[in-house]
């Protein structure tokens, strides 16, 4: 894609914003059901399969994978779920070009989610991406950019908290004044990540078309340890824990408060088990918003977390504290002793209000709860942790053009080369 200015960049932005709104959707192919190809098919891929057909608005016609393992691992959760089982695809391009699917969820690796994205709304699909939105900065520009060129076509980020009734109770609870002035937000995520051993490269099995699913990245040689889950912690394919969970708990800290982006990010990074991972498995970055500081802590190696929960969102305010995580949301007032004057409020559903919303949308009775432009804005967050972890230093942003200021070395990790004959073109 070709370098936007600001003016263009600002321009993309707001209408992308404004497009999270009813849109006029596309008639159908096949009546009543809504016919989707999944692309990517371990863990979430087949979770996805499993939301939609559960739904009861969509049909899983096809099932696309660039290693044939991976659909058979997939038909081993969905063989009694779905009524018959889905077409597979090894190539997402013949996905795309099959006119009788209407929507395609993409739950690749994080390097594909751009090229994925333009070329299935080029498609006349309406598109569900898996966070992080973009694995870069650029990446994100060109998809909103996308998104402005096809307005008829709905993008739903799946950053399922933003359909969660109790996250934003919580927000609204917070926003009407009940802990007072907010003066520290933290969020975090702690987990003893498996150990990813250190192996000689060998040869993609039979079945695997590896040099399809380095697509745009640049061609490494074929590491078994490091394929599948364990990509999101090569630099090349994924963008780590940050990506994987900041991109929910850095997200749900912006909609609660109602946060556009920092202006300026700092972190401290290392590495306590040496192993194949190549992100940072520790790191304390600090995010500088106007009035307000957000902090994000991540440990790989630990299971005891911030108040002992594996990650969540944690509000200070001079009237009291409210925090938040899958399981609920509590409050403690100022001055409450442990297990004494909290409040407590259950958890509420994520994965099905997502789907049925994003139903909703391609039917045009809704817009998206999670739009392109505040799954940019998060993944943007989770780059600029990235890149200050790397650097293990302070980098300045500017929010009008969403770029890094006055960093060279920062800067040129905002972007990459795409691999030949990979191209992101809008």
């Amino acid at each position: 894609m070709k370098a936007l200015s600001r003016r263009s960049f600002i321009k993309t932005t707001a209408a992308a914003a404004s497009l999270a709104t009813v849109r006029r959707a596309p008639a159908r192919t096949s009546g009543s059901k809504i016919r989707v190809g999944i692309l990517g098919c371990r863990n979430r891929g087949w979770q996805l399969a499993w939301a939609f057909h559960n739904n009861g608005a969509f049909e899983i016609v096809t099932l696309c994978d660039c290693d044939r393992a991976m659909y058979d691992e997939a038909m081993k959760h969905l063989d009694k779920t779905l009524p018959a089982a889905p077409r597979f695809e090894q190539d997402f391009r013949r996905v795309l070009e099959d006119k009788s699917i209407d929507a395609i969820a993409i739950a690749t690796p994080d390097h594909w989610h751009a090229a994925m994205t333009v070329m299935a709304l080029k498609a006349g699909k309406h598109v569900y991406v898996e966070k992080p939105f973009s694995y870069n900065i650029a990446d994100g520009k060109a998809m909103l950019a996308a998104v402005e060129k096809h307005p008829d076509l709905v993008l739903q980020v799946g950053t399922q908290h933003r359909s969660c009734d109790h996250i934003r109770e919580a927000g609204e609870f917070v926003r009407a004044g009940n802990i007072g002035k907010v003066g520290m937000v933290r969020c975090w995520f702690t987990a003893d990540r498996a150990v990813i051993p250190k192996v000689p490269d060998g040869e993609p099995p039979a079945g695997f078309d590896y040099d399809l699913w380095v697509g745009p990245a640049p061609m490494r040689p074929f590491n078994a340890p490091k394929v599948h889950y364990n990509w999101h912690f090569m630099r090349d394919l994924g963008t780590g824990d940050m990506g994987n969970w900041g991109a929910h708990w850095l997200d749900s800290a912006r909609q609660m408060l109602e946060l556009d982006v920092p202006t300026a990010v700092s972190a401290m990074s290392g590495r306590v088990i040496d192993d194949a991972k190549e992100w940072p498995d520790t790191a304390t970055i600090l995010y500088e918003f106007p009035n307000l500081h957000i902090l994000w802590e991540l440990r790989q190696w630990t299971t005891h977390g911030p108040n002992e929960r594996f990650g969540g969102v944690e509000i200070n305010g001079d009237k009291g504290t409210v925090i938040m995580d899958r399981d609920g949301w509590w409050f403690h007032p100022r001055g409450s002793k442990k297990g004494q004057g909290v409040v407590a409020h259950k958890a509420t559903p994520m994965e099905e209000p997502h789907v049925e919303n994003f139903a909703q949308c391609i039917a045009g009775k809704a817009k998206p709860n999670a739009p392109a432009a505040e799954g940019f804005r998060s993944a943007v967050l989770c780059h600029l942790g990235n890149i200050a972890s790397v650097l293990n230093r302070r980098i300045e942003f500017d929010p009008a053009t969403m770029s890094i200021k006055g960093d060279s070395q920062a800067q040129a990790m905002e972007s990459r080369e795409y691999r030949p004959p990979w191209t992101l073109e809008v």
